[in-house]
């Protein structure tokens, strides 16, 4: 009896030390993967801040020109063709490039993004190149002649307008201020987003028309234009062009609301 109560104790102290050592290894295995897991997680999250801020600096470095960027641009450029974490990384950059930089992403159909400044520049010591505001120019000028019209023009039609100001609208023709205008307006504005071109093609000729581009409908008001024509004609009365103070009401209403 005594050598098998030994034999028992001995056992159960064999056991006991066993299931001592899979508990402790259980225990390191469970340890070491979280060590694991978090190191993988912090790895991700260096990752996915070297990833905003590099696509932050890329828009912004896009936005000197105005660039519109498709969506599949960025994924090859900022991702490495890889796309996984594309909706995270944007929501973020959205976020950081207006609370901090003050500039709006705009997401367009077809997967195309731009951006917009929300913020008014009051400052008098900062102002735009000489070019710049040349361009501005002719490109409010244009505006506002599509916006009279209805909000559609016809390329005679705007051609006719601007030669009737002086501006001359000939292929290669450098105007002294505003520079090559019918290349502003066919490749600039419209590559820009401040236009947008239609060729309706029909079996006896090629007509075009222009409207308003995305990025114009952001960043320019159509009260503005109407204050400028009423200004033209001597402070009349903005309501007396009915079509045009209609349109305005009804989209300044939809963007209040």
């Amino acid at each position: 009896m005594a050598g098998e109560t030994r034999c028992k104790i001995i056992y159960r102290s064999q056991s006991s030390e066993e299931e001592t050592q899979k508990t402790l290894s259980t225990t390191l295995s469970q340890v070491q993967a979280q060590a694991l897991y978090h190191k993988i997680r912090l790895l991700i999250t260096r990752l996915l801040k070297r990833t905003i801020n590099f696509l932050i600096r890329y828009l912004l470095m896009l936005d000197e020109g105005k660039q519109i960027i498709s969506k599949a641009r960025i994924i090859k450029n900022v991702f490495g063709n890889r796309g996984k974490h594309f909706a995270q990384t944007m929501n973020k950059v959205k976020n950081l490039l207006s609370t901090v930089f003050g500039y709006q992403l705009i997401e367009l159909e077809s997967g195309k993004y731009m951006l917009v400044n929300e913020i008014e520049n009051t400052l008098p010591h900062i102002e735009p190149s000489a070019t710049e505001s040349s361009q501005m120019i002719l490109l409010f000028l244009v505006l506002t002649h599509i916006f009279m019209l209805e909000d559609c023009c016809s390329e005679e039609s705007l051609w006719s307008f601007l030669t009737n100001l002086g501006i001359p609208c000939e292929d290669d023709q450098q105007h002294s201020y505003f520079g090559n205008v019918k290349q502003l307006i066919n490749e600039i504005f419209v590559a820009q987003g401040y236009l947008n071109k239609i060729v309706l093609e029909t079996n006896d000729s090629t007509n075009v028309e222009y409207k308003w581009g995305y990025r114009a409908e952001y960043e320019f008001s159509r009260r503005t234009a109407l204050e400028f024509v009423s200004q033209v004609y001597d402070g009349r009365p903005i309501n007396s062009w009915q079509l045009q103070f209609k349109t305005l009401i009804a989209r300044e209403a939809a963007a209040n609301k």
